[in-house]
């Protein structure tokens, strides 16, 4: 029931802060919306036959990936929303950069899908930390403006320090996969009093190679956590085989 109240405060805050202040779409600019009607369906949403693990999309065959096969990660499950490109990324680095946060309000209907399409039943969600130094110098995490409705939304915990980022890492960006893991190898812990026995969804903005998640997932389950779930607006590197994608509105 709480969290049924939580949801309709949340759509009623931004319904009104829409109507104070209205908004202009993330990607094109034209007044009055988040996101307007002609930039919704030009976003590439991954459908169709994907890793039951990683979420990588595959052509044809098994129900793993390569990769999974040969080193299955910690987590359960990955599951990203649609391509980093595109709208896709023009919303991502609103978000991300300028300080456009009902961006993951906008979103979270159909990253509830998502988890209903997987039968995922988390006990607690929570975002990817950033590290103090990141979080002081953008004033906000952008994970949490997605994880924090979607909570909400699935009428689930939400809990934003069940896990921190205990080290800070350079950019990952421009990084090969492995270097990625080194990179953020031992930067995150996560707190036993919170998600000992707990199922755990992580949610992030985008994901590259997925070694963030890796690394969460990782430390979530050192400290007790029953199992992990991942979940990203944007999946950013699409490794093997042809994608199968589709278009429709959010």
């Amino acid at each position: 029931m709480k969290t049924q109240v939580v949801d309709y405060v949340y759509k009623g805050f931004w319904k009104t802060l829409d109507w104070i202040y209205p908004p202009v779409c993330a990607s094109c600019g034209e007044p009055g919306f988040r996101l307007c009607a002609d930039c919704q369906v030009k976003i590439r949403y991954l459908t169709g036959k994907r890793c039951v693990i990683c979420g990588e999309p595959l052509k044809r065959g098994c129900e793993l990936c390569a990769d999974c096969q040969a080193n299955p990660p910690p987590y359960r499950a990955m599951r990203n929303l649609a391509v980093y490109e595109g709208v896709m990324r023009d919303c991502i680095h609103a978000l991300k950069y300028d300080s456009n946060q009902g961006l993951g309000e906008f979103f979270c209907d159909s990253l509830a899908a998502l988890v209903a399409e997987g039968g995922w039943a988390p006990d607690l969600v929570m975002p990817v930390p950033l590290s103090p130094m990141r979080m002081a110098e953008r004033g906000y995490n952008q994970a949490a403006c997605i994880a924090k409705p979607l909570a909400a939304r699935l009428g689930r915990r939400y809990h934003p320090f069940g896990i921190e980022r205990i080290r800070d890492t350079p950019s990952q960006v421009g990084l090969s996969g492995e270097a990625r893991r080194r990179n953020v190898a031992g930067a995150f812990k996560a707190h036993l009093d919170v998600v000992a026995g707990k199922v755990v969804l992580m949610v992030d903005d985008v994901m590259t190679t997925g070694s963030t998640m890796e690394a969460c997932a990782g430390a979530l389950l050192d400290a007790g956590a029953e199992g992990v779930y991942c979940l990203t607006l944007g999946r950013f590197a699409l490794r093997a085989g042809v994608p199968n994608l589709t278009r429709h509105l959010v």
